[in-house]
Order: C-alpha cells, then sequence, then structure tokens
C-alpha cells in the first residue's frame, strides 16, 4: 500500500547514479583534521600564568605536529609528479566530436590521477554535457601477470575496468601509458618501484620521528640522532624518486601540445622536511654540547635524566 499511493509501477522509485567530481581527498583532509584537532587541544591547555614557558612549548610542539602532518601527506599526497595540458582531443569511442580540454595528471606513490575538464560544446552533441572527469589508477603494489586477466597487477585491472565503462578517451590515453609493460615502455612499472621504496622509507622516517619524540622527554641527544636519522630518511627518499622511477621521461603528446611532468608539492616537501629535520637535529647536538643546561630548560626536562652515575660505597 504504501508504495502503491502515487506510483503507476507498484514498486519503490529507482534513480540513477548522481556522479560528482572529486574536489577534495578525503584521506588528506582526514590526517589534517587530526593534526588540527590535536593542535587545537594544546593551544586550549595554553592560557596561564606561565606564558613564557607556554609559548615555548607551543612553538616546539607545533614543529613537532607539522613535520609529523607532512611524513604522513607526503607518503599518502598525490602530487609527487604534475602535469597538465590545454588541447583539442576525441572525447568519445565512435564520434567525431572534439572538446577543447585541460588533462592534468598527478602521480603519487600509490596510483596516477587524470583529470579531465570542458566547458558544455553549445554548437556540438555535448550541449548540456558537464565534463569534469577524475579517474585514479591504482598500482599497489603487485606488478602481476601480463594483460588484463585476473592474476594482472591492479593497474591493469582497473584500467581494463575503466575501458568497459566508457571513460572518455582522454583519460584512457594517458593511462594507457602506465598499463604497457614491454619493449622499454615501462612508465607504469618503474612508478610502482619507485612509489614502493619510497613509502618504505616514508614510514620509516615517521617511525624514527616517532621515536624522537619519545626520546625528547628523557635524553635529548638521542631524540636529536632520531629526528636526524628521520630527515636522511627523507632525503633518500627524494633520491630514490629520482633515481628508479624512470630512466626515459615520461611525455604524452596530445593535439596541441604535450603533457609533460615535473615534481609536485609532496616530492618538495618531502626535501624541505627532510632539510628542517637535519637541521633541527644538528641545532639540538650542538646545543646539548654547548649550552646544555638552556636546552634541558627549553625541553622542560630534568638534566640529571642524560648521565648515568655510579656511586661506590666504601666499607
Amino acid at each position: 500500500m504504501l508504495f502503491d499511493l502515487g506510483r503507476s509501477e507498484g514498486f519503490p522509485s529507482q534513480y540513477g547514479p548522481n556522479a560528482t567530481p572529486v574536489t577534495v581527498d578525503v584521506l588528506e583532509v582526514g590526517l589534517i583534521t587530526a593534526f588540527l584537532i590535536l593542535g587545537f587541544s594544546l593551544l586550549v591547555s595554553l592560557p596561564t600564568t606561565r606564558f613564557k614557558t607556554n609559548a615555548i612549548l607551543f612553538i616546539r610542539v607545533t614543529i613537532t605536529l607539522l613535520i609529523g602532518l607532512l611524513l604522513l601527506l607526503n607518503n599518502f599526497g598525490q602530487e609527487w609528479e604534475v602535469g597538465q595540458v590545454k588541447s583539442r582531443t576525441p572525447y568519445k569511442a565512435g564520434t567525431r566530436e572534439q572538446i577543447n580540454a585541460l588533462i592534468s595528471i598527478k602521480i603519487a606513490l600509490r596510483s596516477v590521477n587524470v583529470t579531465l575538464k570542458s566547458t558544455p560544446n553549445p554548437y556540438g552533441i555535448l550541449k548540456t554535457e558537464i565534463i569534469n572527469y577524475n579517474e585514479r589508477f591504482e598500482w599497489t603494489w603487485d606488478q602481476g601477470t601480463f594483460g588484463f586477466g585476473p592474476y594482472a597487477g591492479l593497474l591493469q585491472r582497473q584500467f581494463r575496468a575503466a575501458q568497459y565503462r566508457g571513460l572518455p578517451l582522454p583519460i584512457l590515453w594517458v593511462g594507457e601509458y602506465f598499463v604497457i609493460d614491454g619493449e622499454g615502455f615501462r612508465f607504469g612499472r618503474f612508478y610502482r618501484t619507485a612509489g614502493w621504496y619510497t613509502h618504505i622509507l616514508l614510514w620509516t622516517a615517521f617511525a624514527c620521528w616517532l621515536l624522537a619524540n619519545i626520546l625528547f622527554r628523557s635524553v635529548i641527544s638521542d631524540g636529536a640522532c632520531f629526528l636526524g636519522i628521520c630527515g636522511v630518511l627523507q632525503l633518500t627518499a627524494n633520491v630514490i624518486w629520482i633515481v628508479v622511477r624512470n630512466p626515459i621521461p615520461l611525455v604524452i603528446p596530445f593535439e596541441d601540445g604535450t603533457l609533460v611532468t615535473k615534481y609536485g608539492f609532496n616530492f618538495w616537501a618531502t626535501f624541505v622536511t627532510g632539510v628542517v629535520c637535519v637541521f633541527l637535529s644538528a641545532a639540538i647536538l650542538f646545543m646539548d654540547y654547548k649550552y646544555d643546561q638552556k636546552l634541558y630548560k627549553l625541553f622542560g626536562i630534568n638534566p640529571l635524566n642524560s648521565y648515568d652515575e655510579i656511586a661506590y660505597i666504601s666499607k
């Protein structure tokens, strides 16, 4: 009775999918929100009469949280390499319709994102369609067997599924460069390998960052050493990405231009964070050697924690 009211079919109304363009990365937003909650919790606890001590604590913890946040964002971020091109390009298979589109690419450690944006063509067959696609092809982490079968790699299987769904030709054209694996044309294989080693180094750097924060509450010099190791691991991740990612530059031609990649935000953020960690480590070790009392006061710990003393009692 309930479903018959106002319906001639006799069953509940069914609606088609309402696909919307991707605007943000949910994982990145979640990481930023988690660290903002930690920072806000610290900020709320600061208003006391010990203004100078709390200000130093706020600066130290803010820098520490920022390093940890960047470590995770760079590990899961989508902008290790980026590139874009504006060009006329075919839109769908089997038609002569062309669009003026912006094709952009974002290469991460675990995937590649391809974006296609255009405006409706008021004179063609695409008069009302809004073209705003974003497709992610993942490769975590197995290369798989040759082809597109059930034992092929995740990237190949996702590409074949995209073909079945009828994604626009420009997206498939870009994705195909990462799927082909042979005759020296192995962009997907090299980017997957580079991402594998780079993400291992960044996870190790994150573990060193955690150990550094724990040790800063007891033995400052040991914490500084682990912070320095954290920075060296990040710089090593940059080197691994540069060396392993691809012996041949990725160049994807279109009718009115060529899509060429360059290092993106996550690559440079990893480099800068690594340099900052190494610099802070060296500065802390220098202060521990020359101005140890001021350093202990800065970190708010007992200087006797850094020394082991043995007392001999004569009888």
